[in-house]
């Protein structure tokens, strides 16, 4: 076990059956530095875009935010993208704390609520205007 990490798993019973949720509480990974992920290279702990993360080989999907697109249909999707990525990366260079994982969506990404030193990422991310809540908007909004 990698120090500093403590797993956990709760158990939560819904609609019947039981779920096995992972919980990752990490109680002090200062030391990482996290930058964009690179094309073509292995992928371990890197920052894909404004609401997609890789963190120890394990590919994380922000829960409850939708950022603007890399590969957006606007040019200033694209530019948001862009500022999302860097403000993503900035948060969790201040310190990660913990990881809540909540299953996995269609593309098997892990699901998961991400906190810094700062506070909740998602949140922050909607506040500085880089993301926005999942499910509240239609086709591309940024491209209006």
């Amino acid at each position: 076990m990698q120090k500093g990490v403590i797993h956990i798993c709760v158990l939560a019973v819904l609609l019947g059956s039981a779920v096995i949720r992972p919980v990752l509480a990490i109680a002090d990974d200062s030391n990482v530095l996290w930058q964009e992920c690179h094309p073509y290279e292995r992928r371990i702990t890197c920052v894909v875009d404004g609401d997609t993360l890789w963190y120890q080989e394990t590919k994380i999907r922000l829960l409850d935010i939708d950022a603007p697109e890399v590969e957006g249909r606007c040019i200033h999707e694209r530019q948001l993208a862009q500022a999302a990525t860097v403000e993503l990366t900035r948060l969790l260079n201040t310190g990660l704390v913990r990881i809540a994982f909540d299953g996995q969506d269609k593309y098997s990404r892990h699901l998961a609520r991400i906190w810094v030193r700062e506070g909740e990422v998602g949140p922050a991310m909607i506040t500085a205007k880089l993301a926005e809540s999942f499910g509240q908007r239609g086709p591309s909004p940024w491209c209006r």
